[in-house]
């Protein structure tokens, strides 16, 4: 692996399978604590440490966060879309995309090479709140929403579990 500040490249360890049990851990439990990490690791505090500064100072590991239940924030509706781009210019593009990323009701937005252009994901409160969104963001960009697919979802099995 490399990484590249400013003007310089620097070579970057590739994770090795102690790297990955730590990133399989913190998966499940980002608030472990140091002890509780080294300790089902097999390495001493120390040694974890440095390996978890390491993985943060490469990037491999970016942020720590937690998972909500929406459903108990008052948000139970998780609206999927695919957007196919038409006729647009940088500018549009950009303003498009600073828009859904200003808007606290998006939680994921993609680029997506494909059938689609980008990938948007919605939460609302109810249907009303839903087509609310959706109208505002099709009347304000209407001139380079080429088609558009959406997708609610009724049931989360599994989410954002990466096992490396």
């Amino acid at each position: 692996m490399e990484a590249k500040i400013g003007k310089r490249h620097y070579k970057l360890r590739e994770p090795d399978d102690i790297d990955r049990k730590i990133i399989n851990i913190m998966v499940k439990n980002a608030r472990i604590k140091l002890t509780g990490l080294a300790k089902e690791i097999g390495l001493s505090v120390d040694s974890t440490k440095k390996r978890l500064q390491r993985l943060e100072n490469d990037k491999v590991v970016s942020r720590y966060t937690i998972q909500v239940d929406v459903d108990k924030m008052g948000l139970p509706l998780g609206v999927h879309i695919y957007v196919k781009l038409k006729d647009m210019t940088r500018e549009k593009y950009n303003a498009l995309i600073e828009d859904l990323m200003r808007n606290p009701r998006v939680i994921d937005l993609m680029g997506m090479i494909g059938d689609y252009d980008l990938y948007v994901v919605f939460l609302a409160k109810d249907t009303y709140e839903m087509d609310e969104m959706k109208m505002e963001l099709r009347q304000k960009f209407g001139s380079i929403i080429g088609d558009w697919k959406e997708v609610v979802v009724s049931k989360v099995y599994k989410l954002e579990e990466y096992k490396f």
